[in-house]
Order: structure tokens, then sequence, then C-alpha cells
């Protein structure tokens, strides 16, 4: 029997991928390096070897590519062991400061690509997934702070879901993005800072 067709199959797929992997890292590159306005899809095509054409029928568009690098900074983010050792850990303020340290890490190693999706609001891919990143999020939080509740660890005057709340909305990126694009912050110093903030803000100091 032949095995000529499957391996003909495997082999377009393998280049496909192999393409794909290409113009998300030149988008990724130039869009660190330029912004996301200024960069085209001409030299993102010419950084990554490939057409604008082609471009064009794998992501459709500069929203496109930007919605995909997205997709794969959600999944890093879902598979970082760092996750793992947050929830084993039983300390509270440590389990905290690990999730402070996880959050500043996503931000800081995504920062071109997230700083490209915010000025592509209005691509509706991106828009999508944006939304679902904040859903994610919020989902997250309430997770870990139902944790502190049970265990007694928030403070008395906080109810669970304010809790969750007060974490999501001081976890966001723009809070980031203003430390240190603005205030000119170090990712260590945003880090400290959060880690800081929010066990004033959240936990009991007279856990038991």
């Amino acid at each position: 029997m032949s095995t000529s067709r499957p391996y003909r199959s495997n082999l377009r797929e393998e280049r496909a991928l192999e393409t794909r992997v290409r113009i998300r890292r030149s988008a990724r590159q130039l869009f660190a390096k330029n912004g996301f306005s200024e960069t085209t899809i001409a030299e993102i095509a010419e950084d990554a070897g490939v057409a604008p054409q082609t471009i064009y029928a794998v992501f459709g568009s500069k929203g496109g590519i930007v919605a995909a690098i997205l997709e794969d900074l959600e999944e890093t983010a879902r598979q970082d062991a760092r996750v793992a050792e947050m929830i084993a850990e039983e300390d509270p303020p440590q389990q905290l400061r690990l999730f402070v340290s996880w959050i500043r890490t996503l931000y800081e190693q995504g920062a071109p690509v997230i700083r490209a999706a915010l000025a592509a609001q209005s691509d509706p891919d991106v828009a999508a997934l944006s939304n679902r990143g904040d859903e994610n999020r919020l989902r997250g939080t309430g997770q870990i702070t139902q944790i502190w509740a049970k265990r007694r660890a928030l403070r008395e005057d906080l109810k669970q879901d304010e809790a969750a709340q007060r974490l999501w909305l001081l976890t966001s990126v723009e809070q980031y993005l203003l430390a240190t694009d603005k205030l000119g912050w170090s990712p260590a110093q945003y880090e400290q800072w959060l880690g800081d903030l929010l066990e004033h803000e959240l936990l009991n100091p007279r856990r038991p």
C-alpha cells in the first residue's frame, strides 16, 4: 500500500505550522520595535519570508495575528508550573505573592503583544479574546479568594466576592502598563508595590 499521500499531507501540515510560527514571531518582534499601528502586513511578510497574501490567508489581518499570539500566551499561562505551585501553597500571604509574581511574569513577557492588542481593540477577534481573558481572570480571582475565605484569611470587613473583584481590578494589565510605561517602574517595582497593596487590601492581619 502506498504511503505517499499521508506523508505529503503531514509534510504540508508541518510546513503550514512552521509558516504560522514564523509569522507570529516576526509580528511580535515588529510590534515590540515599532508598535501595532506602525507595523504593516508587508513588513511582517518580508521579515517572515512569506508573501503578504499568505498572511491574509492564514490570519486575515494584523488583528488576527494578535489574536493568535494572545491565544499562545493564554496557553502558556495555563500550563505554567508556577500556577500549580501557587495552588499548592497553604500560607495565604505567600500564595498571594506567588500569584502576583505570576501576573508580573505574564505581563512582562507578553507586554509587546498586549500593547498591540490594546491598540487593536476594534478588531472583533482581538476584542473577543480580550473579553475572554478578563472573564478567565475574574474566575481565577474568585477561586483564589474563595480559598482565602475558607481559611478565614480575608479581612473581616470584606466579602469574598468583593475581594475577588478588587483582586481582579488591581491585577489588570492596564495597571502594569501605567506603572512601567508611564511611571518608568521596573517590573520588580510593580510586583513589590502590587503585593504590598493587595496584602493590605485583602488579607486579615490577625488571621488565625
